[in-house]
């Protein structure tokens, strides 16, 4: 709800209006009325003070639930009684304060226009309230709302983020073991390698921003683990810009990618294979491919699709946006030597950056449609 429309500012408009009526009243009875001024000051005065502490009275000592059906009818009849209350009030105790016969009539005169003014003001400060009341109850749901919103939304990254990484860990667990016998060395490198990754990894937040050089060197520990585990047959070729290294994103949105290149381009084969690392800066946003061979006829290119899709999924829970990652697999180019001759499989993410020379905030915001 603004700032500028709740109750604090209600009862100061409430309180001016009838300062400024009061005003009026008080010149009118003393100019043109004639009555004198103690007489025209308790009347004006009196009057609207009284009227002021039913307006308090409603806003403090008078809950209670409106029925969306005859909501205006029974603020209409409520404020028709309290109006009632205050006009016989005022009477009764502004004609006994005086002995003024002319004051007395002019009470009779004035008695039915008396109310309908105490009404409309009553039916208008009762009106303003229930808004007031509803608005603040509309913002006190809208913001529940809100943070369950991101609470759960929160929850489903930190789930994604927990599914991706075990996989890779018990594969370099394995591997580990597998090398302990036949090359302690290697061992102890892949341990000190998958240490420092769990370390960077740990560190993160899905929310936080870091620059694209932070992402890449944490690819790259990643990549030494599974250089580690492949030996010869693991060859990277990056050709990252330098102008995008200063750009920030959203942590540990590349190695998902690099993980499922590995996964389709090695397992099931036994030649060594090459995967390519592509990264541009364009129009605000940080374009990253990955090129990697594969063979549709293997067991491991028919897996379930969870590692793309989880990507697919936390970018639109990052950005709510469904067109960030695209996919492309294309057969070998005609002519090209049968014993090379690879399909290629192509992941491309767009990821929208936060540019060094413009003030950003440290933080995702929070307020991203879903």
């Amino acid at each position: 709800m603004p700032s500028y429309f709740n109750t604090l500012n209600v009862k100061l408009s409430a309180a001016i209006i009838l300062l400024t009526i009061s005003t009026a009243q008080f010149y009118w009875l003393c100019a043109f009325k004639g009555f004198p001024v103690d007489v025209a000051l308790a009347d004006a005065l009196g009057s609207n003070l009284l009227l002021y502490g039913i307006f308090l009275f409603l806003e403090y000592g008078f809950s209670h639930y409106v029925p969306p059906i005859a909501r205006y009818g029974i603020i209409a009849a409520q404020s028709f009684g309290f109006s009632a209350a205050w006009l016989f009030l005022c009477q009764w105790t502004l004609k006994n304060s005086f002995d003024n016969k002319a004051y007395a009539d002019f009470w009779k005169e004035t008695f039915y226009i008396r109310g309908l003014i105490g009404w409309i003001l009553i039916c208008d400060y009762n009106l303003i309230n229930y808004f007031v009341r509803h608005l603040s109850n509309q913002e006190s749901v809208s913001e529940q709302e809100q943070h369950s919103l991101q609470l759960r939304k929160e929850a489903e990254l930190f789930k994604l983020r927990q599914q991706l990484h075990p996989h890779f860990l018990f594969n370099s667990l394995n591997s580990i073991n597998a090398l302990i016998g036949k090359e302690p060395k290697h061992a102890r490198t892949m341990v000190q390698q998958l240490s420092e990754f769990l370390r960077h990894t740990l560190k993160k937040e899905d929310n936080d921003l870091i620059t694209i050089q932070e992402e890449l060197d944490d690819l790259r520990i990643y990549l030494s683990i599974e250089q580690v585990r492949f030996g010869h047959r693991l060859t990277i070729e990056e050709h990252i810009h330098t102008d995008c290294m200063e750009a920030r994103i959203p942590p540990f949105l590349l190695q998902p990618l690099v993980e499922n290149a590995i996964k389709y381009g090695l397992y099931g084969t036994t030649g060594p294979v090459t995967i390519y690392l592509k990264g541009t800066l364009t129009q605000e946003q940080f374009l990253f491919s990955i090129v990697n061979p594969y063979d549709p006829d293997a067991v491991t290119t028919k897996g379930t699709g969870f590692g793309l899709e989880s990507v697919r999924r936390r970018l639109y829970l990052l950005f709510a946006r469904n067109d960030l990652l695209t996919v492309d697999s294309r057969p070998p180019a005609p002519g090209s030597d049968p014993d090379n001759a690879h399909h290629s499989f192509t992941a491309t993410i767009s990821i929208p950056v936060m540019l060094p020379d413009k003030e950003q905030p440290a933080t995702l915001p929070n307020e991203q449609a879903l």
